[in-house]
């Protein structure tokens, strides 16, 4: 803690005498520079040009793209806002009067010359920008979101790592690359869907928060929608080298080319690194059951290649068409007891868009993909392959594939469309105690589902906006009959379902007001469900001690939930917060399950299995954003929920706490910046979890506090980049460290230590 007062007196003393050195104001201009949907673009580049003098300044927006330029004498001035990826826009003409303190927003499209659109409706939520993601020193999606408001992560390993939004895990959120489905192929979520996407080919993350998606089936507690690069108009191309501590090397490199008919892009990437080791300088490789030999072995190689190309046949008409290839190598998880020899992911997309203008049907869109996993895991690099046989004694190949389309027409307030989706996982276990007799531990379970939805939008008055938006589901889930072990599902749970549909609703009703004086209201309510998915229902693995079993008899989660938020935007000040309260019906939680008939060959008196629980969760995010000067401003964030469920005496459920979730959380930087120079720190503190869930063998976890720097330096066509996370070495564990079943070792997976990341990028 020593090192955190530090930090703080350190900002009082950097902060006190930029303030005491500012010019009198005259007058000033502030405001906000955005992107669509509201989004900040935090390292925007605002210009005010005063025509008369010729005198000009340049700032920095700060944390949700707030900017303040004070000390401006009485005039008639020109505004500028511009950054990468956003088409640049100019006010004119702007009179500033003696005193006065005036308020220019920014609201900059996107650049993109062909941009096939993929929002995802009037959810709130939030957006995380290619600026702030370069700046990250984080090696994946889920640690680069972890510091947005009401996220927080899994850690696996080295990469991999799995996102939490408010509370809800990756299975009960739609995690959506470019609008597309790619599901992990790990049972046990060992290469969550966001795995699967490159930093170097990511523009921008769209967060949607709470029940309110009908364009996705199974968004129950939000959608993370992935947006990757678009090529801008003309020639341009980007170089990028990245290293830092633990040895990891990522160099990557992206261009493009586009005019009024067509365009293309393309780029690539690679990821390695040895495994980190914590602020005590042990390994994560020390801490679990690691072979000598694999000790200090790679933690993780990752190469990414992508192409985008896109084509105008005629006017207003738009195809595209991607691809994404990734291979991923000795990745090691020690939060599970097995690590990755390879997976390898595909992504291909056909889309077409017609935009018609003013006409009723203003705009038809369509799109068709396919995504596929392959992956194969193992514990060859761990202790327990020692002794057997082959080269280890635990292995899972598993397999995943997608096809999906979507029809969508926008016509007068209505967006009015379809999807559908067929989602095949197959996956075999061999386990030496069985003599490495092959188990379809995932019996080639077919997932096929069709929707279809409408979303109304219209301004009710001058100043409020309603929301709306409603939708219909069918799906069915079925296990391959020649494979599914029938034998273990009615063992344990009285059945031997292999074939099961749902159809269900989802709707949602949003109301926002713009209030005077800069506040504006929102809130709705919505209720949405998603479908168990396949190994929820269906695994079937005979293990010694405990088997692993789903349950067939499952049913889907369904969420009503209700959100709330009032912001504030006035003179380069942002103070947002947000209430939501989610009451989920059939919430699927894990249990250990006893043996309820006696099967010829099922030798274990119990299981982990599924279960349906009603659950309660609720909480709360704050956001608040100020400018101290044209160059210094302070943000901070905080995040709680609590999630509660009823407990069943009878399936052996007497917590009331639901396992996993995450304690509160807070982030506050000091950041300044000028033309060419950005530099912040910030501290972080997460509170103890105390609300466990003692029957899943969940302990209590201390809080922590850490603090972070950040600097950048742009210099003609260059950025030099340099971040040094966890500045004082603190050795701590986030409470999502070492819970995820089926193949968890229950070792908790401390932080990286004192992690220093430099970055070089040329662009032309």
């Amino acid at each position: 803690m020593y090192g955190l007062r530090f930090v703080v007196a350190a900002c009082v003393l950097w902060v006190a005498p930029c303030l005491g050195s500012a010019q009198t104001a005259t007058g000033e201009f502030s405001g906000f520079v955005t992107g669509p949907k509201e989004t900040g673009l935090a390292g925007a580049l605002v210009s005010v040009l005063h025509p008369e003098s010729g005198a000009e300044v340049a700032v920095i927006a700060g944390g949700r793209g707030a900017y303040r330029v004070p000390g401006l004498r009485p005039g008639t001035y020109q505004l500028k806002a511009a950054i990468a990826g956003f088409e640049p826009l100019i006010r004119q003409e702007i009179v500033l009067k003696d005193g006065e303190a005036k308020v220019v927003d920014f609201e900059l499209p996107i650049a993109a010359i062909h941009e096939i659109i993929t929002v995802i409706g009037p959810a709130p939520g939030d957006s995380l920008e290619a600026a702030q993601i370069r700046e990250s020193s984080a090696r994946d999606v889920g640690e680069a979101l972890a510091d947005t408001t009401g996220v927080r992560m899994l850690r696996k390993g080295g990469i991999a790592n799995d996102i939490v939004l408010r509370g809800f895990q990756s299975r009960d959120l739609n995690i959506l690359i470019d609008g597309l489905r790619i599901y992990g192929a790990c049972p046990n979520h060992m290469d969550p869907p966001a795995f699967h996407a490159d930093f170097a080919e990511v523009e921008r993350i769209e967060l949607g928060k709470g029940p309110f998606d009908v364009r996705n089936q199974g968004s129950l507690g939000g959608i993370v929608n992935i947006v990757t690069r678009s090529a801008e108009p003309g020639f341009h191309a980007d170089a990028d080298l990245s290293t830092g501590s633990f040895g990891y090397f990522n160099p990557s490199a992206t261009a493009s080319y586009g005019n009024e008919r067509y365009s293309l892009l393309g780029g690539f990437s690679y990821r390695l690194s040895r495994p980190y080791t914590d602020g005590a300088g042990k390994r994560f490789t020390d801490t679990t059951n690691y072979r000598t030999e694999f000790l200090d072995s790679d933690a993780f190689r990752v190469g990414t290649a992508w192409g985008k190309v896109s084509f105008v046949p005629r006017n207003g008409h738009l195809a595209q068409i991607a691809y994404t290839r990734q291979q991923a190598d000795h990745v090691l998880y020690p939060y599970l007891q097995m690590d990755a020899v390879y997976d390898d992911s595909d992504r291909i997309s056909l889309s077409y868009q017609i935009d018609r203008g003013g006409s009723f049907i203003h705009a038809l869109r369509f799109r068709g993909y396919f995504t596929q996993v392959d992956h194969w895991m193992n514990d060859q690099y761990r202790l327990t392959s020692l002794g057997v046989t082959r080269p280890y004694s635990m292995g899972t190949m598993a397999e995943t594939q997608t096809y999906g389309g979507r029809f969508e027409l926008a016509m007068g307030n209505w967006v009015v469309g379809s999807e559908s989706f067929r989602r095949q996982w197959n996956t075999t276990t061999a386990l030496a105690g069985s003599g490495y007799q092959p188990q379809s531990s995932l019996p080639d379970v077919r997932t096929d589902s069709i929707g279809v939805y409408a979303e109304y939008q219209k301004p009710l008055a001058d100043s409020l906006r309603l929301d709306a938006g409603a939708r219909l589901d069918t799906a069915r889930s079925a296990a391959d009959p020649l494979k599914a072990n029938t034998a273990l599902y009615y063992a344990y749970h009285s059945t031997r379902l292999i074939s099961v549909r749902n159809t269900e609703p989802s709707g949602n009703v949003r109301l926002r007001y713009s209030a005077p004086h800069g506040f504006e209201i929102s809130g709705g309510v919505g209720h949405t469900f998603r479908i168990p998915e396949p190994q929820e229902r269906f695994f079937a693995l005979r293990r010694m001690g405990s088997d692993w079993v789903g349950n067939p008899s499952i049913g889907p989660s369904r969420n009503s939930g209700a959100d709330g938020a009032i912001t504030f935007r006035h003179s380069g000040l942002f103070l947002g917060t947000t209430f939501h309260l989610n009451r989920i019906r059939d919430y699927i939680t894990i249990d250990r399950q006893p043996k309820v008939n006696m099967v010829a060959g099922v030798m274990n008196s119990s299981a982990r299995t599924y279960q349906n629980v009603d659950a309660l969760l609720y909480g709360g995010e704050l956001d608040a954003t100020y400018s101290l000067t044209q160059n210094l401003s302070v943000s901070t964030n905080l995040s709680y929920v609590r999630g509660s469920q009823d407990p069943d005496i009878a399936m052996g459920m007497t917590s009331e706490n639901l396992p996993e979730m995450p304690p509160i959380f807070s982030r506050t930087g000091l950041r300044y910046t000028t033309h060419r120079l950005s530099a912040e720190i910030e501290a972080q503190f997460t509170g103890s979890q105390r609300r466990i869930n003692a029957d899943l063998g969940e302990e209590p976890t201390p809080g922590y506090g850490t603090a972070n720097a950040k600097l950048a330096y742009r210099f003609r066509r260059f950025t030099f980049r340099a971040a040094v996370d966890n500045l004082f070495n603190r050795r701590y564990y986030e409470y999502l460290s070492y819970m995820r079943d089926p193949f968890r070792t229950g070792v908790r997976v401390f932080e990286p230590g004192r992690n220093v990341y430099l970055n070089i990028s040329y662009r032309f």
